[in-house]
Formats: structure tokens, C-alpha cells, sequence
């Protein structure tokens, strides 16, 4: 049986861990927005993306890296680069995928516990800000870890800088944030759409530097 690409990179383990990161953040997403608030919301979107970010380094660590020997074998291969291309599209699109999942307890807690129109469409308002900064960090922590990451004390202490670094964006822009944020619903929205093209360009110069590391790497070998 014809293996893809993505299953070829990432092991069982690897996917069911995915899976699971995901279970686990609608529980706690869900609980969060129940009992601890916006707070808890916020060290949920902080610490999504660096949890994933750091399941990454199973999978797919030092991609980026000119240098990296780890691929010897797809690079002496003649359709190696087109399996590394699809490996990488896909594993880049099911994170981004895992992370909009990972918010769907939140908006649970909000249908059932929290029946004020008011309040639910500030809360969405909220999210729409919430997730592209996620994105956005995930995807330059990616980046960064890509190129230098190839120990896991390396992985770890870049997701901790970007982890401060997320958290202290989120913590800025929710103390900005009016009271009723439904009187700023354009402003809302036009802020998701500016920080999420930025997080779809990041991620844009994630694919392409991961791919211009390999083919470096390859005239290297």
C-alpha cells in the first residue's frame, strides 16, 4: 500500500498525540472560559501553538537547516523534493487545523452557559484576535526552530521565549480592548484580517525556507 508523504515524516505516536493535544484544549478551553475567564483564554492561546510547536520537533526538526544530514536518504531519491513538498503542505495546513479546533470549547461554554447575545458576539470578537495571534506564533516559532532546533533543550527554550512573547501580546491586547467590544465590531474584524494575512505570509516563509533548506542541503551531500 502506497504510503503519503506525511504518514512516511510522522510517526503513529506523533498523529495520535495531535489528536489528542486538541481533545484535551476543548476541555480546558471550555473550563477556562466557565471558570477562570479571559485569563484562562489567553494562556490557552499562548500555550496552543508552542505545545504544537514542540510536538513539531518529532517530526520535522532542523528541516530548515542548510547543513542538516537527516534526509539523505529522500534526497537521493528523484521524486524526494515533491515528497518533502507535500509532507510539509500538509503538516503546516493540519496544524493551522488543530489550532482552530482547539478553540472550539470556548465557544461551546459560550452557547451553553452563557446565553447573553451581547456577550457571545463579543466573545467571537474576541477569538477573531485570539486565533491569528496564535497562528501568527506558531508559525515564526516554527521558523525559528526549524533552523536552529535540533536538540529538544534547543525546541523547548524557543518555545519558551516565543511563549513569553505570545503571552505578553495577548495580555497587551486584551487590556486595550474596550469594555463593550461590540461597538468596535469593524475594528474587530479589520485587526483579525490584518494579523491573519500576516500569520498566511509567515507561514508562506515557513514552506519556503523548510524547502530551501532542504535543496541546500542536498548540494551539500
Amino acid at each position: 500500500m502506497k504510503k503519503s508523504p506525511y504518514l512516511a515524516f510522522t510517526s503513529l505516536m506523533y498523529r495520535i498525540i495531535q489528536i489528542l493535544i486538541v481533545l484535551i484544549s476543548v476541555v480546558l478551553g471550555f473550563l477556562a472560559d466557565v471558570y477562570i475567564g479571559n485569563a484562562g483564554i489567553v494562556m490557552l492561546a499562548a500555550g496552543l501553538p508552542l505545545i504544537l510547536v514542540f510536538t513539531d520537533y518529532f517530526a520535522f526538526s532542523g528541516t530548515s537547516t542548510k547543513k542538516t544530514k537527516s534526509m539523505q536518504f529522500i534526497k537521493s531519491s528523484c521524486k524526494g523534493f515533491d515528497f518533502f513538498r507535500s509532507a510539509l503542505k500538509t503538516d503546516l495546513l493540519l496544524k493551522h487545523i488543530c489550532l482552530l479546533f482547539s478553540f472550539l470549547g470556548i465557544y461551546l461554554a459560550e452557547i451553553i452557559y452563557f446565553n447573553d447575545g451581547d456577550g457571545f458576539a463579543a466573545s467571537i470578537l474576541l477569538l477573531l484576535i485570539y486565533l491569528p495571534i496564535s497562528q501568527l506564533t506558531m508559525n515564526i516559532t516554527l521558523i525559528i526552530s526549524r533552523r536552529i532546533a535540533l536538540t529538544l533543550a534547543v525546541q523547548i527554550s524557543v518555545c519558551y521565549i516565543c511563549s513569553m512573547i505570545s503571552t505578553v501580546l495577548l495580555l497587551t491586547y486584551s487590556f486595550l480592548l474596550p469594555e463593550n467590544l461590540r461597538d468596535y465590531t469593524v475594528p474587530s474584524i479589520i485587526s483579525f484580517a490584518v494579523i491573519e494575512i500576516l500569520s498566511i505570509i509567515t507561514a508562506v516563509i515557513l514552506y519556503k525556507d523548510c524547502v530551501k533548506g532542504y535543496v541546500s542541503g542536498f548540494s551539500d551531500t
